[in-house]
């Protein structure tokens, strides 16, 4: 048992492919909808794997404010049995003080085109007073 374990954990960066997740994510245009806070997204693919993508942020550009729709581009090395062909849920989890409304999040791979809407309008925050600071949003 040893030994097919070992030969596994050689065999898994040669099974890996390189997937492209290209997210865009549309912020509402409302007054005090934007954020200059990190956020960070997670995906859950059809076959339940779960894929930390990372931070919604790109160097030098103004992330998430107000009415902004940003792309950002996630090149992930998954081995080809994790990769699903479409996604069930992805959860956005907020830092820092500031509230986010997002509006909607689309996902594509080339296997997949996904859009998550956030049709209950429910604030990212993390103050309670003010939302949640995780939102799970699901197809």
């Amino acid at each position: 048992m040893k030994v097919q374990s070992f030969f596994l954990i050689l065999l898994l960066p040669l099974l890996a492919t390189g997937e492209r997740y290209k997210v865009w994510v549309s912020t509402a245009n409302i007054k005090h909808a934007g954020t200059d806070d990190p956020v960070r997204i997670t995906v859950q693919e059809t076959g339940g794997n779960f894929v930390h993508l990372g931070a919604l942020d790109v160097r030098g550009r103004d992330d998430n404010e107000r009415g902004s729709l940003n792309r950002f581009i996630f090149n992930k090395n998954i081995p080809d049995w994790l990769v699903g062909t479409g996604l069930r849920c992805i959860t956005l989890h907020m830092g820092g003080d500031d509230a986010w409304l997002v509006k909607y999040v689309t996902i594509s791979t080339s296997k997949f085109y996904e859009v998550f809407t956030n049709d209950s309008q429910t604030w990212l925050s993390t103050d309670r007073s003010e939302g949640t600071s995780m939102l799970t949003l699901c197809n």
